[in-house]
């Protein structure tokens, strides 16, 4: 019996991509391994969003061949340009020793004959054909093997045609390509009759989504929507782009019965300056008034975005107005960075305008202080109220009781106490505090403990 095991590093795309891969080596006759000590291949998904992204993943498949040298390692994920090994690839991360091969993720279809060379005793009379050649429409056809059937990622695009100048996405996975609706719509139907109460859309710019070249991301969420009477509560999706966030979007969004009250929206920077330095293709205008309409159309929605701090070039006056515009948008959350190059993007070549490290994170902690102040303030007004939470964990505690985690509709991480496990349900909380970006609440006097939501 061969075995296997994945590790993921990345963003919801990393670990959607997993699931497909897993799903894969399973029909090619591969078993999950029980214990690390056991797992005969080990494939790390990858991410390159940042060098640190990079340089965990490269430590951890160092450290993982020095305690298990018999292992065969493939990698695969953004960090991957060339599928293959040493015979016929020259990617450059063939050039750790630790690894035997690498795959574009596109290319999931061709893992099974990319393996037969490496894993001579395995058995590929019966899975060892090539499943299909390297493409994205091939890797979509996979149907995923999904951990957590109550909420689940279904890709919709891959890749990115936006070419932000910081950016790896478009040299790693590509232009952008949308998925046919009809093989979206049937994998999400399949996931609801499953049991699937959330579903995630994901794609580098998620509401770019096209067919026949025509954008059509509002017809495609409409459809999804209709899957609420049989069963479907929350759909949520990531990433959008402001560019791409038109007033229909929002008209649609405000009348979907599934959409939850969270929009992230990733924003870069507050400066008109800055933005025009990456790229972005929008001004702090435009972005403070699609956030006004989302929540004037949404009423109580909670707004994340992504920041980048410390980016070249950035003045003082720069970060003075990033930290404003954040405090006039109100945000809920931000997924805060600092600028970090990365090779052969047209940032990476501003080198005469890079930002001294210490200085970066200077700015980084002033602005994470005031974004906290914000987020915090946003949290405290659910504090009183009953809100609804899907439970992600419920985990037994020394007295017998449950102790559950999840998220509210507006994205909000929730804890509470029960009297038996509540994984995967629908639960009124009501709230009494807030521990920094947590809330904690309990279940509504009155209640046994089983106030779950039909």
């Amino acid at each position: 019996m061969t075995t296997y095991k994945i590790q993921t590093f990345g963003c919801q795309m990393n670990y959607s991509d997993s699931e497909r891969v897993s799903s894969l080596l399973e029909q090619a006759g591969f078993n999950p391994a029980k214990e690390d000590d056991t797992a005969d291949l080990l494939i790390a998904n990858t991410c390159s969003v940042r060098q640190k992204s990079e340089d965990k993943a490269i430590g951890f498949l160092t450290q993982w061949k020095k305690d298990h040298p018999h292992v065969t390692i493939a990698v695969t994920g953004c960090m991957i340009r060339q599928t293959g090994d040493a015979s016929n690839s020259k990617d450059p991360v063939l050039e750790l020793k630790p690894i035997d091969l690498v795959f574009r993720i596109e290319d999931t279809a061709r893992l099974p004959k990319l393996l037969e060379p490496h894993f001579p005793e395995h058995d590929f009379s019966e899975f060892g054909q090539v499943f299909g050649t390297g493409s994205v429409e091939n890797y979509f056809h996979i149907n995923p093997k999904v951990e957590n059937r109550k909420q689940v990622f279904v890709p919709i695009t891959q890749g990115c045609d936006k070419f932000c100048s910081f950016c790896i996405v478009p040299y790693t996975r590509g232009r952008e390509h949308s998925r046919p609706m009809d093989d979206i719509l049937a994998e999400c139907e399949h996931h609801v009759k499953h049991g699937a109460l959330e579903i995630t859309l994901l794609g580098q710019n998620v509401n770019s989504y096209r067919q026949d070249g025509k954008k059509c991301f509002t017809t495609l969420v409409q459809k999804i929507d209709k899957l609420y009477d049989q069963g479907l509560r929350r759909m949520r999706f990531v990433s959008p782009h402001p560019q791409d966030f038109t007033d229909d979007v929002i008209e649609v969004l405000a009348k979907m019965r599934t959409m939850c009250p969270y929009i992230h929206l990733p924003a870069q920077h507050g400066c008109d300056t800055m933005l025009r330095a990456m790229n972005r293709n929008y001004q702090v205008e435009q972005y403070e008034s699609i956030a006004k309409k989302i929540r004037k159309a949404i009423p109580g929605c909670s707004l994340a975005t992504d920041i980048i701090v410390g980016f070249p070039g950035e003045t003082e006056q720069d970060v003075k107005d990033l930290i404003a515009f954040a405090k006039r948008v109100d945000f809920d959350f931000s997924y805060t960075a600092i600028y970090s190059p990365r090779k052969n993007t047209p940032a990476a070549r501003m080198k005469d305008l890079f930002i001294d490290r210490e200085e970066q994170k200077k700015r980084f902690h002033r602005f994470d202080k005031m974004i906290k102040a914000t987020a915090w303030a946003r949290r405290d007004r659910k504090i009183g109220q009953t809100i609804e939470v899907l439970v992600e964990t419920s985990e037994p505690t020394k007295d017998g009781m449950y102790k559950n985690k999840g998220r509210s509709a507006e994205f909000y991480e929730t804890m509470f106490l029960s009297g038996r496990p509540l994984f995967g349900q629908l639960v009124n909380v009501q709230i009494e505090k807030r521990s920094n970006y947590f809330l904690n609440g309990i279940l509504p006097e009155g209640t046994t403990g089983l106030n779950v939501i039909a």
